[in-house]
């Protein structure tokens, strides 16, 4: 596996662990929590990323899905087990579809017009993995936030 690949895995490794931290001992109530109106429960924000992080890694090696975004903010009822069991789905999808990829194939642009509904609808692989790594890292500090703010209830 080119390092490019195996770094963004490892990366997504860490920020999960973070996430998973942050929702440690918590029960299904605790993680469907929300600070106020409008803000996101652990539960939601976990569901959220994963679906992105998945979706964006399909862009890079054209395994793309339909995601239901609007659902994703009204997840609830999931155990920490079944949280961290999405984070794992993803980590094995990029640990078998990355080898597949050359460093040279970032450069190359996919069109995600069928699963995307809003402009602008055509990025290179390297933008879709990165944003498949920056999206879970501008999360893990709402998670941090939420389980602070959890705790102080």
């Amino acid at each position: 596996m080119e390092p490019i690949f195996a770094e963004a895995i490892a990366r997504l490794e860490r920020l999960h662990q973070e996430y998973l931290g942050y929702m440690a001992g918590l029960s299904a109530a605790d993680l469907d929590w929300t600070p106020g109106p409008d803000m996101n429960s652990l539960c939601v924000l976990a569901v959220h990323v994963a679906e992105s992080e998945r979706f964006w890694a399909g862009a890079v090696v054209d395994d793309l899905f339909t995601r239901d975004r609007p659902a994703e903010f009204r997840a609830s009822g999931y155990t920490v087990g079944q949280l961290q069991a999405r984070f794992a789905a993803n980590i094995a999808f990029c640990r078998t579809r990355f080898p597949r990829m050359s460093a040279a194939s970032l450069a190359e642009v996919v069109d995600v017009s069928a699963y995307r509904h809003w402009a602008p609808q055509q990025f290179t692989r390297g933008w879709a993995l990165m944003q498949a790594v920056a999206h879970s890292a501008e999360h893990v500090g709402h998670a941090g936030m939420t389980r602070q703010l959890l705790e102080r209830r």
